[in-house]
């Protein structure tokens, strides 16, 4: 039989795979995404109008709600593609110790982050503010949930202190990229936002160990 499991196992399911009709709304999605990011980054947030988003997508502007609510929706939208970012870094540096392993990890997200460019960061940064009920740091994202990982597997190592809740770390390393993330955007000497991030992660978790070796002593 063709459905016949072993050892009375489930078969494994494969993964649904889209329809045409769903890859081609997923293909428009995010062009008009892409074309935004692309006019915001000229303009800045403010100063882009639907018109002006879906004019260069080359798309009928009711198309624009189709798949987005709202400008602000783009933002939303970012911190989603943001969140598979951290989990793709992750596991390249799954494997590493403890600091080098969140070092790497917070380049290697940023790195590819950067490439959006300032417009659309700068208005996911401003946005903070404008949805106080929102919160774009719930522990349900990959963000957090990455860096909980790399605090356990600093704990796991010695280099943490294991009597130290893991919370506080990760809220130590988040302050870190969020500030990082504010300076850049008001930086105005070229500088990348990936060296920024692994300088002040690195200064961070140097802290957090020597912290930890003082507190043992």
């Amino acid at each position: 039989m063709k459905n016949s499991t072993k050892n009375n196992q489930p078969a494994e399911q494969e993964k649904p795979t889209m329809t045409k009709r769903q890859r081609q709304a997923m293909e428009t999605k995010n062009k008009i995404y892409n074309a935004a990011v692309t006019v915001i980054n000229e303009k800045g947030f403010n100063n882009v109008s639907i018109e002006d988003i879906t004019t260069y997508a080359n798309v009928a502007k009711g198309s624009f709600y189709t798949y987005f609510e709202s400008k602000e929706a783009l933002v939303f939208y970012t911190f989603r593609q943001s969140d598979e970012v951290y989990e793709e870094a992750f596991e390249k540096v799954k494997d590493e110790d403890f600091p080098e392993m969140v070092v790497h990890f917070a380049r290697i997200s940023y790195k590819e982050y950067e490439k959006r460019g300032k417009g659309i960061i700068e208005a996911m940064v401003s946005n903070y503010f404008a949805f106080p009920d929102y919160n774009f740091y719930s522990g349900d994202r990959n963000l957090l949930k990455c860096l909980k990982k790399v605090v356990e597997r600093g704990k796991e190592q010695g280099v943490l202190d294991g009597d130290t809740p893991t919370g506080k770390y990760v809220n130590n390393l988040l302050s870190t990229l969020i500030g990082v993330e504010v300076m850049w955007c008001i930086d105005d000497q070229g500088s990348k936002l990936a060296d920024m991030i692994e300088d002040a992660v690195r200064i961070t978790a140097e802290g957090m160990m020597k912290s930890a070796s003082e507190k043992a002593q």
